[in-house]
Order: structure tokens, then sequence, then C-alpha cells
């Protein structure tokens, strides 16, 4: 395999091998491998082989070209890069396998080296005509990618896109309630007494189950989602199934999960599902009963779990793993992402774009896309 050119400042003397899986069965072979490989190097819970492999599978359904590369040496996994190729009108575009799975590098003084070869790899093997990853902002990982560009003189320009809210637990209640303005302060407790107003309420916590698993499903029934249509509807709920589908073959080492719910006299009106890894709570789904909308059920659920959080000090922080508006109601830290998006032709950009962007190819495309989610997910 050619590996482009030699970096002078890489001691090139580790015997290393280069993976390209895109045969998602061979993939599964090496799930025990996988996972206790990165169950000590990394925190993402959604790297690990049982939410990989949904995303192939997906991908694959959609039409799409999945595939992982994977630096090995002396059976050891020194990075990786989980990706997806989509063909449109004839160009070729590589995209992050999913938007919260990054590519990962263990070994600091070959990241420069590895991130190169997967550069060649996809503007060479496999034919693509632009490039578009997103990282954590300000990441080793990004600031080595647009150096690479730098040096190769490959076109490239950076998108911010959705962040990611995070709140520390490890403090004080009374101190992170404060911290709040008054407004939102007010704000809570209004939302508390129009919970109480509605009758005899709870919250709890249980593992997933058939059982709390159709309790989630009724809250969707009636949730804000089903005035969705079409291809929105269908990723939304192919979300919900997908990660649904992922806790329930997951070993406890990788992640432990647990879904609360807010039931009003017995009656469940929100949820949220949350993932447990390495001390951090990830707040992966959550819904509400738009009947009881004006009550705001969703956020008094969230904030009840936030507040149990500096209580009972389980975790250290909790990840909304997004930024949504919500998530405004309480003072979080967030974590932006970048979209690098590399181009290396600049006419082949303006074609590309001329095809993939005018009104007519844009509604093609969303057309066909629509088609296959609705076919996934009816």
């Amino acid at each position: 395999m050619i590996i482009g050119e030699k970096l002078a400042e890489i001691d090139l003397k580790m015997s290393f091998s280069i993976l390209v899986i895109s045969d998602i069965d061979r993939f599964a072979e090496m799930k025990e491998f996988w996972d206790r490989e990165l169950n000590d190097k990394a925190s993402n819970p959604f790297i690990f082989s049982n939410m990989l492999i949904e995303h192939y599978e997906l991908s694959q359904k959609l039409g799409y070209r999945a595939f992982l590369v994977v630096f090995l040496s002396a059976g050891k996994i020194l990075g990786f890069a989980p990706l997806v190729v989509k063909s449109r009108f004839g160009f070729k575009q590589a995209f992050n396998l999913h938007e919260y799975v990054y590519m990962d590098f263990f070994v600091d003084s070959y990241r420069e080296f590895f991130i190169n070869i997967l550069v060649n790899l996809l503007f060479g093997r496999f034919k693509c005509k632009s490039i578009e990853l997103t990282f954590e902002e300000g990441s080793e990982n990004q600031t080595v990618l647009e150096k690479i560009c730098r040096r190769k003189g490959l076109r490239n320009y950076k998108v911010s896109t959705e962040g990611e809210a995070i709140i520390t637990t490890d403090g004080n209640l009374k101190a992170f309630q404060n911290s709040l303005s008054r407004k939102r302060q007010k704000n809570l407790r209004k939302i508390a007494r129009k919970i109480n107003a509605l009758g005899s309420w709870r919250i709890y916590e249980t593992k997933l189950d058939s059982n709390s698993t159709a309790k989630i499903w009724e809250v969707e029934k009636h949730s804000w989602k089903t005035k969705l249509q079409g291809k929105e509807k269908a990723i939304k709920n192919g979300g919900l199934q997908l990660i649904l589908s992922v806790i329930n073959q997951t070993n406890k080492s990788i992640f432990d999960s647990n879904v609360w719910f807010l039931e009003i006299e017995n009656l469940p009106i929100a949820y949220q599902l949350v993932l447990n890894r390495k001390r951090t709570d990830y707040f992966v789904k959550t819904s509400f009963d738009s009947r009881f909308r004006k009550a705001s059920p969703g956020i008094f659920l969230i904030n009840n779990l936030i507040e149990r959080g500096f209580r009972e000090k389980n975790s250290d922080k909790i990840d909304f793993i997004s930024n949504q508006p919500f998530m405004k109601n309480w003072k979080t830290v967030v974590k932006n992402r970048t979209k690098i998006i590399i181009e290396p032709n600049l006419n082949v950009s303006k074609i590309c774009r001329l095809l993939l962007e005018n009104q007519f190819s844009y509604k093609i495309i969303e057309f066909l896309d629509s088609l296959k989610w609705k076919k996934l997910y009816r």
C-alpha cells in the first residue's frame, strides 16, 4: 500500500498494519478484541462494537459505503477512523460514520503519520472528491489534519456545527442553582408548580426491558415527533430504535444504562434514557407527552436528574451530547464541534456544488433519501 510522503519527524521502525474493513461480518468477528482494546483507552461510548455495527448496517441499507480504517501494531489498536462514503451523481464524499463517532488515535507520535495515510486513502483508493470530518473544536486531530492540508496544498475550510452541552456535577448543588439567572430559577419553580397541579407524580429509574421499552414508545406516541413527516420522522424513530437495540446488546463493562420516567397518576409523560461510562452520564434520548406540553414535563424530569447528580455523586458530569435550545435552562459548558471540509480541486468542487446544491438536484436527493428512510422505518 502506498502511504504517501515520509514524515521526517516520525520514527518508522515500529511495525504496523492497516486494516480497511468494509465487511460488517468481518468486523463482527473481532467484536470482543475491539471492545477489550478500547475499553481502557477511550471514553466515548459511541465507538464500541455494537454501536458501530448498527451504524454500519444502517448506512449500507441507505446505499452508502461504510468502512473502518484501523491502525494496528503488535496486536494493539493504535488508532481508527469510522467513515462512510456517499456517492451522488458520481461525486464521492467522505463523512464521519456518525456525528458522535470521531476518529481517535492513542499514540501521539504517530498521529500525524496515520492521519496522512487516511487522507491519501480517501482521495486515492476511494477516489473521493471531498472530505467532511467533524471534530471537537481545537482537538489535536483537527490541528494535525489542518497541518497536513497546508503541507499538501489541499484547499479546506471550517464550519461550526452543533456543540455538546455539559454540566459538571462534582460541585455543590446550591452553588449551581445560585449560578442560574433569576429568570431561569423562577421558570424552574413555575414548572414545578405546574407539575404539582397535575396530580400525584413520581420519578423513578428502571433498567431497559420490554416493559420500560413499551413505556418509552407510549410517550413517543404522543410526543411532538408525531407531527413530523417522511424522512424527518423516520430519522427520529430510527435513531431511537438504534440506541435501544445497542443497549440491549452491550455488556455492562462497556457502559451501564437506565431509563428514568416521570409519571402523573401512573401515566408516563416523559422519559430520559441515560448511558453511564467512566463516571459520565450521557443523556442520549428524551421525550415527553405533548398533551402535557404547558407543564414542561421534560424539563422538570431533566432538572430533577441534574439535582440528583449533584446530591448522589454517582457521576462527575452530565453530557447532553448536543446543544439544543431547551438546555439553556441550565448553566452548561458547551464543547464546540467543527467540521473540516477538504476540497482539493476548486473546479471539481464548483461542479459538485452546481450539481448537488441547486434546487432541482436537492429535491431529487431528498426524495430518494426519504424513500429509503421510510422503507426502513415505516
